[in-house]
């Protein structure tokens, strides 16, 4: 396979991730949920190709998995951080 389209799925992890920690913060901080909801249609649709993409073995996770669970980090301390506020 293409060292080229192997990467692609990283780069779409790591930006999608990126616009996703953007919308926990309007959400979870700044408590801005119809920003936030705006902000991840961005990053849902990346996410979305990033599957397909995993669907149809043109990339494995390896890095972007990792990527994507410290993300799920980011997003559980922040939520529960917010529900304290």
């Amino acid at each position: 396979m293409n060292i080229e389209i192997k990467n692609i799925g990283l780069d779409l992890a790591v930006i999608g991730s990126a616009i996703s920690i953007i919308g926990v913060l309007y959400n979870n901080v700044l408590l801005d949920h119809r920003s936030a909801m705006q902000i991840w249609v961005f990053s849902n649709t990346i996410f979305v190709l990033y599957f397909y993409g995993r669907e149809k073995d043109l990339w494995d996770g390896g890095l972007a998995d990792k990527v994507m669970k410290w993300m799920y980090a980011f997003m559980l301390v922040s939520g529960v951080w917010g529900l304290m506020q």
